[in-house]
Protein backbone atom coordinates (compact mmCIF):
# COMPACT_ATOMS: atom_id res chain seq x y z
CA UNK A 1 0.00 0.00 0.00
CA UNK A 2 1.53 3.62 -0.67
CA UNK A 3 0.66 5.03 2.22
CA UNK A 4 3.28 7.62 1.54
CA UNK A 5 0.53 8.60 -0.80
CA UNK A 6 -1.98 9.54 1.43
CA UNK A 7 -0.09 12.84 2.66
CA UNK A 8 -0.17 13.76 -1.19
CA UNK A 9 -3.32 13.24 -1.23
CA UNK A 10 -4.77 15.42 1.72
CA UNK A 11 -1.58 17.91 1.15
CA UNK A 12 0.00 19.32 5.22
CA UNK A 13 -0.60 16.32 6.93
CA UNK A 14 0.43 17.32 10.23
CA UNK A 15 -2.27 21.16 10.00
CA UNK A 16 -4.79 19.20 8.38
CA UNK A 17 -7.24 21.19 10.69
CA UNK A 18 -6.31 23.78 10.23
CA UNK A 19 -4.98 23.78 6.76
CA UNK A 20 -8.32 22.62 5.57
CA UNK A 21 -10.85 24.94 6.90
CA UNK A 22 -8.69 27.79 5.52
CA UNK A 23 -8.07 26.02 2.21
CA UNK A 24 -9.95 28.88 0.16
CA UNK A 25 -7.73 31.59 1.79
CA UNK A 26 -4.20 29.81 1.54
CA UNK A 27 -5.23 28.73 -2.18
CA UNK A 28 -6.03 32.12 -3.42
CA UNK A 29 -2.38 33.71 -1.48
CA UNK A 30 -0.97 30.82 -3.44
CA UNK A 31 -2.62 31.80 -7.19
CA UNK A 32 -1.71 35.33 -6.08
CA UNK A 33 1.41 34.82 -5.86
CA UNK A 34 1.83 33.18 -9.22
CA UNK A 35 -0.72 35.27 -11.56
CA UNK A 36 -0.88 39.08 -8.84
CA UNK A 37 -4.51 39.14 -9.68
CA UNK A 38 -5.97 43.05 -10.05
CA UNK A 39 -8.71 44.31 -8.09
CA UNK A 40 -11.57 43.66 -10.55
CA UNK A 41 -10.29 39.64 -10.64
CA UNK A 42 -9.56 39.31 -6.74
CA UNK A 43 -13.54 38.61 -5.66
CA UNK A 44 -14.20 36.83 -8.43
CA UNK A 45 -10.80 34.47 -7.44
CA UNK A 46 -11.82 34.56 -3.67
CA UNK A 47 -15.92 33.51 -4.19
CA UNK A 48 -15.00 30.95 -6.56
CA UNK A 49 -12.45 29.00 -4.10
CA UNK A 50 -15.09 29.62 -1.42
CA UNK A 51 -17.49 27.78 -3.74
CA UNK A 52 -14.82 24.85 -4.74
CA UNK A 53 -14.01 24.36 -1.10
CA UNK A 54 -17.67 23.62 -0.57
CA UNK A 55 -18.66 21.38 -2.92
CA UNK A 56 -15.36 19.28 -1.58
CA UNK A 57 -16.22 19.53 1.93
CA UNK A 58 -19.94 18.14 1.36
CA UNK A 59 -18.68 15.88 -2.31
CA UNK A 60 -15.20 14.76 -1.87
CA UNK A 61 -14.29 14.81 1.90
CA UNK A 62 -16.51 12.18 2.79
CA UNK A 63 -14.84 10.01 0.30
CA UNK A 64 -11.43 11.01 1.45
CA UNK A 65 -12.08 10.32 4.85
CA UNK A 66 -12.97 7.06 3.83
CA UNK A 67 -9.64 6.25 1.90
CA UNK A 68 -7.86 7.33 5.28
CA UNK A 69 -10.33 4.53 7.00
CA UNK A 70 -9.32 2.13 4.68
CA UNK A 71 -5.65 3.10 4.74
CA UNK A 72 -5.68 2.48 8.67
CA UNK A 73 -7.26 -1.11 7.83
CA UNK A 74 -4.37 -1.70 4.98
CA UNK A 75 -1.79 -0.41 7.78
CA UNK A 76 -1.85 -3.68 9.50
CA UNK A 77 -0.72 -6.12 6.93
CA UNK A 78 1.60 -6.55 4.60
CA UNK A 79 1.42 -4.75 1.33
CA UNK A 80 2.21 -5.74 -2.80
CA UNK A 81 3.86 -3.73 -5.46
CA UNK A 82 0.23 -3.66 -7.09
CA UNK A 83 -1.51 -2.30 -4.35
CA UNK A 84 0.10 0.58 -3.90
CA UNK A 85 0.03 2.13 -7.39
CA UNK A 86 -3.52 0.88 -6.94
CA UNK A 87 -3.21 3.93 -4.21
CA UNK A 88 -1.04 6.19 -6.38
CA UNK A 89 -3.68 5.95 -9.50
CA UNK A 90 -6.57 7.22 -6.57
CA UNK A 91 -4.47 9.96 -6.00
CA UNK A 92 -4.23 11.01 -9.11
CA UNK A 93 -7.99 10.05 -10.37
CA UNK A 94 -8.74 12.47 -7.33
CA UNK A 95 -6.34 15.22 -7.73
CA UNK A 96 -7.78 15.80 -11.63
CA UNK A 97 -11.07 15.57 -10.45
CA UNK A 98 -10.23 18.44 -8.29
CA UNK A 99 -8.75 20.42 -10.51
CA UNK A 100 -11.33 19.99 -13.43
CA UNK A 101 -13.78 20.78 -10.75
CA UNK A 102 -12.48 24.08 -10.53
CA UNK A 103 -11.84 24.83 -14.40
CA UNK A 104 -15.00 25.85 -15.15
CA UNK A 105 -15.37 28.69 -12.48
CA UNK A 106 -12.25 29.49 -12.73
CA UNK A 107 -12.27 30.18 -16.69
CA UNK A 108 -13.89 33.66 -16.98
CA UNK A 109 -11.29 35.02 -14.56
CA UNK A 110 -8.46 33.31 -16.32
CA UNK A 111 -9.59 34.54 -19.34
CA UNK A 112 -9.56 37.97 -18.69
CA UNK A 113 -5.63 37.82 -17.45
CA UNK A 114 -3.46 40.43 -19.27
CA UNK A 115 0.28 40.46 -21.03
CA UNK A 116 1.94 41.77 -17.65
CA UNK A 117 -0.15 38.59 -15.86
CA UNK A 118 1.36 36.19 -17.82
CA UNK A 119 4.65 37.71 -17.53
CA UNK A 120 4.54 37.62 -13.78
CA UNK A 121 3.75 34.50 -13.87
CA UNK A 122 6.59 33.28 -16.48
CA UNK A 123 8.87 35.27 -14.05
CA UNK A 124 7.53 33.69 -10.77
CA UNK A 125 8.23 30.22 -12.51
CA UNK A 126 11.18 31.06 -13.11
CA UNK A 127 12.29 31.86 -9.90
CA UNK A 128 10.68 28.32 -8.85
CA UNK A 129 13.26 26.57 -10.62
CA UNK A 130 16.02 28.26 -9.19
CA UNK A 131 14.74 26.60 -6.02
CA UNK A 132 13.99 23.71 -7.78
CA UNK A 133 17.47 23.32 -9.35
CA UNK A 134 18.92 24.40 -5.49
CA UNK A 135 17.13 21.61 -4.21
CA UNK A 136 17.08 18.40 -6.14
CA UNK A 137 20.47 19.74 -8.08
CA UNK A 138 22.65 20.89 -5.58
CA UNK A 139 26.15 19.15 -5.52
CA UNK A 140 27.81 16.18 -6.65
CA UNK A 141 25.50 12.86 -7.78
CA UNK A 142 26.32 11.31 -4.23
CA UNK A 143 25.25 14.60 -2.16
CA UNK A 144 21.84 14.67 -4.20
CA UNK A 145 21.71 10.91 -3.44
CA UNK A 146 21.96 11.40 0.00
CA UNK A 147 19.52 14.69 -0.16
CA UNK A 148 16.69 12.21 -1.57
CA UNK A 149 16.97 9.58 1.10
CA UNK A 150 16.78 11.76 3.47
CA UNK A 151 13.41 13.63 1.86
CA UNK A 152 11.89 10.19 1.83
CA UNK A 153 13.31 8.60 5.14
CA UNK A 154 11.48 12.20 6.90
CA UNK A 155 8.54 10.89 5.24
CA UNK A 156 8.27 7.55 6.32
CA UNK A 157 9.44 9.26 10.10
CA UNK A 158 6.09 11.07 9.98
CA UNK A 159 3.96 8.51 8.76
CA UNK A 160 5.46 5.17 11.07
CA UNK A 161 7.52 6.93 13.26
CA UNK A 162 10.93 6.92 13.79
CA UNK A 163 12.88 4.48 11.06
CA UNK A 164 15.57 2.20 12.57
CA UNK A 165 18.91 1.90 11.13
CA UNK A 166 18.42 -1.23 8.83
CA UNK A 167 15.02 0.63 7.04
CA UNK A 168 17.79 3.46 6.71
CA UNK A 169 20.16 1.70 4.69
CA UNK A 170 17.54 -0.18 2.74
CA UNK A 171 16.05 3.54 1.28
CA UNK A 172 19.40 4.76 0.34
CA UNK A 173 20.51 1.34 -0.96
CA UNK A 174 16.97 1.22 -3.21
CA UNK A 175 17.77 4.45 -4.47
CA UNK A 176 20.73 3.82 -5.99
CA UNK A 177 18.88 2.13 -9.11
CA UNK A 178 16.17 4.59 -9.55
CA UNK A 179 15.21 6.06 -12.61
CA UNK A 180 14.45 9.05 -11.39
CA UNK A 181 16.88 11.72 -13.23
CA UNK A 182 16.54 15.03 -11.50
CA UNK A 183 17.70 17.01 -15.07
CA UNK A 184 15.34 15.19 -17.16
CA UNK A 185 12.44 16.14 -14.06
CA UNK A 186 13.52 19.70 -14.73
CA UNK A 187 12.90 19.61 -18.45
CA UNK A 188 9.78 18.09 -18.09
CA UNK A 189 8.83 20.36 -15.13
CA UNK A 190 9.96 23.54 -17.59
CA UNK A 191 7.52 21.78 -20.50
CA UNK A 192 4.52 21.81 -18.18
CA UNK A 193 4.96 24.93 -17.65
CA UNK A 194 5.61 25.88 -20.84
CA UNK A 195 2.33 24.74 -21.56
CA UNK A 196 0.45 26.41 -19.24
CA UNK A 197 1.39 29.59 -20.39
CA UNK A 198 0.88 28.95 -23.46
CA UNK A 199 -2.85 27.34 -22.55
CA UNK A 200 -3.16 30.76 -19.97
CA UNK A 201 -2.72 32.75 -23.28
CA UNK A 202 -4.94 30.93 -25.76
CA UNK A 203 -7.41 30.95 -22.91
CA UNK A 204 -7.42 35.40 -22.67
CA UNK A 205 -6.92 35.70 -26.37
CA UNK A 206 -9.88 38.08 -27.49
CA UNK A 207 -13.15 36.30 -29.40
CA UNK A 208 -12.88 33.12 -26.87
CA UNK A 209 -15.85 32.19 -25.62
CA UNK A 210 -16.84 29.93 -22.41
CA UNK A 211 -16.62 26.48 -24.00
CA UNK A 212 -13.46 27.42 -25.87
CA UNK A 213 -11.81 28.46 -22.92
CA UNK A 214 -13.22 25.64 -20.79
CA UNK A 215 -11.92 23.07 -23.51
CA UNK A 216 -8.08 24.74 -23.55
CA UNK A 217 -8.17 24.31 -19.23
CA UNK A 218 -9.60 20.56 -19.31
CA UNK A 219 -6.98 19.48 -21.73
CA UNK A 220 -4.41 20.77 -19.95
CA UNK A 221 -5.32 19.52 -16.53
CA UNK A 222 -5.53 16.26 -18.76
CA UNK A 223 -1.98 16.84 -19.63
CA UNK A 224 -0.45 17.50 -16.30
CA UNK A 225 -1.85 13.29 -15.10
CA UNK A 226 -1.14 12.19 -18.38
CA UNK A 227 1.21 14.04 -20.59
CA UNK A 228 0.63 13.97 -24.52
CA UNK A 229 3.88 12.60 -25.67
CA UNK A 230 4.80 8.59 -25.31
CA UNK A 231 8.12 8.99 -24.16
CA UNK A 232 7.69 11.31 -21.04
CA UNK A 233 4.41 9.30 -20.05
CA UNK A 234 6.03 6.35 -20.42
CA UNK A 235 9.06 7.58 -18.26
CA UNK A 236 6.23 8.54 -15.71
CA UNK A 237 5.19 4.89 -15.70
CA UNK A 238 8.38 3.78 -15.37
CA UNK A 239 8.56 5.79 -12.18
CA UNK A 240 5.75 4.96 -10.39
CA UNK A 241 6.18 1.61 -10.38
CA UNK A 242 9.58 1.90 -9.03
CA UNK A 243 8.27 3.72 -6.31
CA UNK A 244 5.46 1.62 -5.82
CA UNK A 245 8.10 -1.04 -5.44
CA UNK A 246 9.68 0.99 -2.93
CA UNK A 247 7.02 2.11 -0.84
CA UNK A 248 5.34 -1.46 -0.26
CA UNK A 249 8.98 -3.05 0.42
CA UNK A 250 9.78 -0.30 2.92
CA UNK A 251 6.29 -1.54 4.66
CA UNK A 252 6.67 -4.53 4.72
CA UNK A 253 10.06 -4.28 6.44
CA UNK A 254 8.22 -2.08 9.21
CA UNK A 255 7.53 -3.72 12.83
CA UNK A 256 4.15 -4.04 14.24
CA UNK A 257 4.63 -1.09 16.89
CA UNK A 258 5.55 0.96 13.76
CA UNK A 259 2.46 0.13 11.85
CA UNK A 260 0.34 1.00 14.93
CA UNK A 261 1.82 4.00 14.78
CA UNK A 262 0.98 4.43 10.75
CA UNK A 263 -2.87 3.52 11.74
CA UNK A 264 -2.86 6.33 14.87
CA UNK A 265 -1.53 8.79 12.57
CA UNK A 266 -4.19 8.02 9.93
CA UNK A 267 -7.16 7.83 12.29
CA UNK A 268 -5.78 11.13 13.65
CA UNK A 269 -5.72 12.68 10.01
CA UNK A 270 -8.83 11.44 9.80
CA UNK A 271 -10.61 12.95 12.88
CA UNK A 272 -8.93 16.20 12.15
CA UNK A 273 -11.11 16.39 8.53
CA UNK A 274 -14.27 14.89 10.08
CA UNK A 275 -13.53 18.28 12.42
CA UNK A 276 -13.09 20.30 9.90
CA UNK A 277 -16.19 19.05 7.84
CA UNK A 278 -18.54 19.77 10.92
CA UNK A 279 -16.99 23.30 11.68
CA UNK A 280 -17.41 24.25 8.11
CA UNK A 281 -21.27 22.41 7.71
CA UNK A 282 -22.33 24.36 11.05
CA UNK A 283 -20.52 27.51 9.81
CA UNK A 284 -23.02 27.55 6.77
Amino acid sequence: MLLLSVCVLLAACSTLRIGYSQADTLAYWWLDRYLDFNAAQTPQVRQTLAQWQTWHSTRQLPEDVALLDQAVQEAAVDATPAQACRWWKTVQGRQETWLQALAEPMAETLGSLDEGQLRHLQTRLDASNREWRDTYLRGDADQRHRASAERIIDRADTLYGRIDSAQRRFISERLRSSPWDPHRWLQERQRQQQELVATLRAVARPGMDKAQRLGLLRTWVGYTVRPSDDATRQYREQLVRFQCELAADLHNRTTPEQREHAAERLQGWARDLRSAAASMAAAR
